[in-house]
């Protein structure tokens, strides 16, 4: 049963990205060009990105000018919609689908919903693909004013030795990484980082990533139970990491 979490009127989030990883069995990737029009109703531009290999004959290279002669197969590897601004993009490869918005997050009903909608219009091609790792990734940021004392913000810490939590000196920067496994078919990359950016300015990003493993053939409300359970790990983590003082800084309009 999902929890209800605590609702933050300023989401720290400034990069969400949903992947799946398949195996393509009888996929072709430019069969994805039939639904190119209605994609680009929602991201208008696209880009796409060639893979070149060369092959050549057996040639024996002399001293000065030579001529070499070979073969290349030039091929798309991937596609690429973005919006104007190119704050959205939706990347399609031929083993991987990713939707990257780093737009203003408005809600986990919402960024899914569009997630959906673009697995429900490729899925008569990705239908043909077996799933082998689905995951989400947030990227949170925070503007911190005094970092003196990193547990006034975070519970998942570097701990220090000093009984009241500061440092000995200002911080200017710091990070580490964690490796868990929720599940054993789960596994969560969470990472820290916070940099001094000036004087009285601290930037903490905390990244989590949660990956399931489970290998499963394509089914659009099977993905969604599981992007459903990846979020439940993902605000586990979030909210086991933080303080009611950094809940309190994304609280304010």
């Amino acid at each position: 049963m999902n929890k209800n979490w605590p609702s933050l009127q300023k989401p720290p989030v400034v990069v969400a990205i949903f992947q799946l990883k398949f195996f393509k069995k009888n996929f072709v990737l430019k069969e994805i060009l039939q639904y190119d029009e209605i994609i680009k109703h929602v991201l208008p531009l696209r880009s796409d990105t060639m893979a070149v290999g060369v092959n050549f004959d057996r040639t024996n290279i002399h001293l000065g000018q030579s001529q070499i002669v070979g073969t290349s197969n030039a091929e798309i590897s991937c596609y690429v919609y973005y919006s104007k601004e190119s704050r959205c993009r939706l990347e399609i490869s031929k083993d991987t689908i990713s939707f990257i918005s780093e737009e203003a997050y408005a809600g986990w009903s919402n960024y899914k919903g569009t997630v959906l909608k673009f697995l429900n219009l490729l899925s008569p091609v990705l239908s043909q693909t077996d799933i082998l790792r689905t995951s989400i990734r947030f990227v949170n940021r925070f503007n911190i004013d005094d970092f003196s004392d990193p547990s006034k913000y975070f519970r998942t810490l570097i701990t220090t030795s000093l009984e009241e939590g500061e440092t000995s000196y200002p911080l200017q920067q710091y990070g580490f990484r964690l490796l868990m496994n929720p599940d054993p078919e789960i596994l969560a990359v969470v990472n820290h980082n916070v940099e001094n950016v000036s004087q009285k300015k601290y930037l903490y990003t905390l990244d989590i990533d949660v990956l399931d493993m489970k290998q499963i053939s394509f089914d659009v409300c099977v993905i969604e139970n599981i992007a459903d359970n990846l979020r439940e790990i993902k605000n586990q983590i979030f909210f086991d990491t933080i303080t009611k003082e950094t809940i309190d800084l994304c609280s304010y309009q």
